[in-house]
């Protein structure tokens, strides 16, 4: 998180970084929910250090609403989850008890959303890719990425991962190119009307409902 950072609505979504806080202001525009500050936190293994700079900054005490969301990545959603809901604790704020709900208690309501669907493992990429699902192009992007893994070195198969790699070809095809999932959010390159974003919109709905 920029040292420099000032908390300027009292209305926080806290995410891992450029690239969430790029596709959340897409989201929450196509929502029109409004008044919402995009904190980035700069990295899932930063939450624990990083919150209590945001917690420590001016302003922090008149936060009505703050959510947070989080990759799950390797392990199930519930790990990830724990870690967020013990990092609330330690400073004494409220905790859900579980990922995808909202609470309100001491003043203030909170949420925690673990990418891609609060249950399994996987990111933010997974859900974008399922709005290409079942579609030629999706055809085209796994055809081309099996080719050219064929030709990776053992060292580059440990390393590589395949939703990132699907996103990036898959916004290699569209006009204009953006290089980033935030950056395609920003220019319409993913449906939210897809039914796979439906829990994401209620639960920022829920979330902010009271923000106008």
């Amino acid at each position: 998180m920029d040292k420099s950072f000032k908390i300027t609505s009292d209305n926080l979504l806290a995410v891992e970084g450029k690239d969430e806080c790029n596709f959340f202001k897409a989201l929450l525009e196509y929502l029109d929910i409004k008044k919402v500050q995009l904190v980035d936190i700069g990295g899932k293994d930063k939450f624990a250090d990083e919150f209590g700079y945001l917690y420590g900054r001016a302003g922090f005490s008149s936060v009505k609403q703050i959510g947070f969301v989080r990759d799950a990545e390797e392990k199930p959603a519930q790990s990830a989850f724990q870690s967020i809901c013990g990092i609330l604790k330690k400073k004494g704020l409220p905790a859900p008890d579980k990922p995808n709900q909202v609470i309100e208690k001491q003043g203030l309501k909170i949420g925690v959303y673990i990418m891609p669907d609060n249950k399994g493992t996987g990111m933010l990429e997974n859900l974008c890719l399922q709005t290409i699902q079942g579609k030629p192009i999706n055809d085209c992007i796994q055809n081309y990425i099996q080719c050219f893994k064929e030709y990776q070195t053992e060292e580059e198969k440990k390393k590589y991962n395949d939703p990132k790699a699907c996103v990036q070809t898959y916004l290699a095809s569209r006009s204009p190119i953006k290089n980033s999932l935030g950056l395609g959010a920003l220019k319409g390159y993913w449906n939210f009307e897809h039914q796979c974003f439906e829990d994401i919109k209620k639960f920022l709905k829920r979330l902010f409902e009271d923000t106008e």
